[in-house]
């Protein structure tokens, strides 16, 4: 049995398994005697039940109940409340899975489909099989299929196509989830998720039960009242109104200002545990009664019972007549009464007291009534009986209301509330603590650990830290992930073999919800408490959404991740390609140009003449110097990134600094003007001049490469309190604002240069960036009036008396 489920939750071996599953069933259609000990417990009974009821096996379209449209629409009238509760939930799984390959189906207590929708493809290949509104699916009529056992045992069935006890029905796989009365607990029908068998998914389980869950919560909040049905049975006298009734006597009078005094304190009760018993004892106080019973529920199973019963042996005697009474097979027929009734003690007890029932309409309950000694039931006092009984049911049902809407704003309050801080982490997966912590909170629960299964490994996250035994947490762990079901281990209520179950040795309730991660059960939630403390099926139902809400959310995480992997894996690929393009393109140029020189030298080496060859001996020294100034970029890029780039500081005075390199710049590009703007009064520098040189000889050479042949360029310089600013501002096109914090990248490349195929390598301002914050200084650039561009260099001024501040004055201006 656990292999097969652990291969239900895979898909790769699917069709193994369908096929190993599909030999077994052909073996038991076969020979009564097949071992079956392999299988999943619930089809292998529900086979066998099957075969009792001698299903055909080779069914190939379902059995319709409803044929006609008119049938169709009783059917619907008969559930109309179910098919209300389910409405908003069915859109809810139509909406998530119905363009999946998934057809969401509803059925009623009988088995008979309501409503089939879903993905138009599948559900036109299902027709044909006969999954339509009006066909039946229990196991009597359609063999072993999910609504049916889901009918047949109370509990949410997953089925792969092979396990299907009809040959039609093998190459679907469903998933179905009963629904029960929220307050009588009988069956109202079956949610049902059908598609393709290799569409197995173990997490549809999950889904299947907090659906039915929120059905069945919805069901209690619909107020639609359902036709009551009238039955006469031995023993019940209905009370025969007189025409010729007298006036209301003074005891009658007196009776009815009592039951305005009762009916004002049963409706001040909004507590539905408290309520029950405080109708039961004013409907004793109004009818001077000895004892009364409330009883609700169904003849399924022993009805729920609230007593009264005065002190004494009166009160004692009553406890008894009731106490039988509750059991007779006469009186649990209360539910088909719609009338208050009288009925002989005789064919109860060994009593000749007369008991008075009155029903609770709309809830499957009565009241009975007891007087000892024993005193004839009046019309009045049947009268005031039905109409507090009528009273104390609506009391009863808007109390349940009140709780529910309390517990559902409570639970709403929640989620919205974990919602809203599981936003606000930056990466849930490495704040597991700090997340179970706050769950631990908004449930008031104390015991919280995490399993995520990773790499193979499974990593857990206990809060606070306690002992565990890991064994057994992996164990419960596995089971989880494997059926994707929840399981609840209670010390107070486990039989003895079960209360080892529990790994937590301080832990008195513990839960065990499975983690969905990328459509897979990849973990388990554990969430206990150390004392003992009842946990609802309202509970189990927060705690699974809550499941689901930290599943989505860590999803989203890993999914934030890796979309930062790539993204970082796509810039890294980008650099790359640039980087080739730009050392293949600047490689290959000064290279082409020094082998054309020497190929030439070497083939016309006696036809040269000096002044040609000078020319091409010129040439090679200017590619060889192009090819290494270039190669020396990429080594001191390099070494910026690594943090290797040596720095030999000493005192420099920048008037000469910049005279140097506008001398050697002029030498270069003669036609070029430049214009030199510095205060008198700059500072000596503590820089390496070699590297700060090369930052304001990649700036000019920018500046002639993008402005005018002839210039102008203007370098100006001058100092704060701390820092000493370096300006140089050319008149070429500008740089688009939205591109001026990228142009420092390495590699990177104007738009309009990639366009125009303008050449550059991309790393002369990267290595300006890098030089001037190793020496703790700031590069950028701005828009310069009127045209073109301005970079400025912001040094700081290192000296132990900063200078102050000198205004910009132009008092030496020169044109070079």
């Amino acid at each position: 049995m656990n292999e097969t489920a652990l291969r239900i939750a895979t898909i790769a071996d699917l069709d193994a398994l369908a096929w190993r599953i599909a030999r077994l069933r052909e073996e038991f259609l076969s020979n009564t005697n097949v071992d079956l000990s392999s299988m999943r417990t619930v089809i292998r009974d529900s086979w066998q039940r099957c075969r009792a009821l001698a299903v055909n096996a080779e069914l190939n379209l379902a059995h319709f109940v409803a044929t006609n449209d008119q049938q169709l629409r009783d059917l619907y009238d008969l559930n109309v409340a179910f098919l209300r509760a389910a409405g908003p939930v069915l859109l809810r799984l139509r909406a998530t899975l119905g363009n999946a390959g998934y057809v969401v189906a509803i059925s009623d207590a009988e088995g008979t489909l309501l409503d089939v929708d879903g993905d138009p493809a599948c559900r036109r290949k299902l027709a044909r099989k006969g999954l339509l509104p009006g066909s039946n699916w229990s196991e009597a009529v359609a063999g072993t299929n999910a609504i049916g056992v889901a009918l047949a045992t109370g509990q949410v069935v997953q089925l792969v196509g092979a396990e299907h006890y009809c040959t039609g029905w093998q190459d679907v796989t469903c998933t179905a989830a009963p629904v029960f009365h929220p307050d009588d607990g009988h069956l109202l029908g079956v949610l049902d998720i059908t598609g393709d068998y290799r569409l197995v998914r173990p997490f549809l389980t999950g889904i299947m039960a907090a659906a039915a869950a929120e059905v069945q919560r919805r069901y209690r909040l619909e107020r639609v009242t359902q036709p009551a049905r009238s039955r006469i049975f031995s023993g019940w006298t209905p009370p025969v109104p007189s025409n010729n009734a007298s006036p209301v006597a003074g005891d009658q009078l007196v009776l009815f200002e009592r039951l305005a005094d009762v009916m004002r304190i049963v409706s001040s009760v909004l507590d539905p545990v408290r309520t029950p018993f405080v109708i039961a004892e004013q409907m004793g106080r109004l009818l001077d009664a000895s004892g009364t019973v409330l009883a609700e529920g169904t003849t399924a199973g022993p009805p729920r019972t609230y007593f009264w019963t005065v002190s004494g042996e009166a009160g004692q005697k009553a406890s008894e007549i009731l106490q039988h009474a509750i059991h007779d097979p006469t009186i649990l027929t209360w539910r088909f009464c719609d009338r208050p009734f009288i009925i002989s003690g005789t064919t109860i007890t060994n009593y000749k007291e007369e008991l008075a029932g009155f029903p609770l309409p709309d809830i499957s309950g009565m009241i009975l009534v007891v007087r000892i000694p024993a005193r004839p039931w009046t019309i009045a006092d049947q009268q005031s009986g039905a109409t507090l009984a009528a009273h104390g049911a609506a009391i009863l049902r808007h109390a349940r209301l009140y709780t529910d809407l309390q517990a559902y704003a409570a639970q709403t309050e929640v989620l919205n509330t974990l919602a809203l801080f599981l936003s606000t982490l930056i990466d849930p997966i490495r704040q597991i603590d700090v997340v179970l912590q706050r769950i631990l909170a908004l449930t008031h629960l104390d015991i919280g650990m995490m399993v995520l299964k990773e790499d193979r490994h499974l990593a857990i996250t206990a809060v606070p830290e306690i002992a565990i035994d890991q064994e057994q947490i992996l164990a419960l762990v596995e089971t989880v992930m494997s059926t994707g079901q929840p399981i609840w281990l209670c010390r107070e209520h486990a039989v003895a073999h079960e209360g080892t179950l529990l790994p937590l040795h301080d832990c008195c309730d513990l839960v065990v919800l499975p983690i969905i991660l990328h459509a897979t059960n990849a973990g388990a939630l554990l969430i206990g408490s150390r004392a003992h403390r009842h946990i609802s099926g309202e509970d189990l139902t927060l705690l699974l959404t809550i499941t689901q809400q930290l599943g989505l959310t860590l999803s989203n995480a890993r999914l934030r991740q890796v979309a930062s992997e790539n993204d970082a894996l796509r810039q890294a690929n980008h650099l790359k390609s640039v980087f080739l393009a730009s050392v293949s393109h600047d490689l290959r140029s000064p290279l082409t140009a020094i082998r054309a020189s020497v190929e030439d030298l070497l083939e016309r080496q006696h036809e040269v003449s000096p002044i040609d060859h000078r020319a091409l001996l010129s040439n090679i020294a200017r590619e060889t110097a192009r090819l290494s100034r270039f190669v020396d970029q990429l080594l001191d890029l390099s070494r910026i990134e690594a943090g290797t780039l040596p720095i030999d500081r000493e005192w420099v005075e920048l008037h000469a600094l910049v005279h140097d390199v506008i001398t050697n710049f002029q030498q270069q590009y003669p036609v070029c003007r430049i214009e030199i703007f510095l205060s008198p009064t700059l500072p000596p520098l503590y820089i390496d001049p070699t590297l700060i040189t090369q930052v304001l000889w990649n700036i000019l050479e920018n500046a002639q490469k993008y402005g005018p042949p002839e210039g102008p360029i203007t370098i100006e310089a001058f100092c704060t309190n701390t820092d000493l600013v370096i300006s140089i501002s050319d008149r070429g096109p500008g740089i688009p604002i939205n591109e001026r914090h990228r142009i420092f990248d390495r590699f990177y490349r104007l738009e309009r240069d990639r366009r125009s195929h303008r050449n550059g390598s991309g790393l002369g301002l990267a290595i300006c960036h890098g030089i001037v914050a190793a020496h703790q200084g700031s590069i950028w650039v701005d828009e310069r009036p009127g045209g073109g561009s301005i970079f400025r260099i912001m040094l700081p001024l290192i000296n132990e008396q900063p200078t102050a501040w000198c205004p910009l004055e132009y008092h030496s201006r020169e044109s070079v």
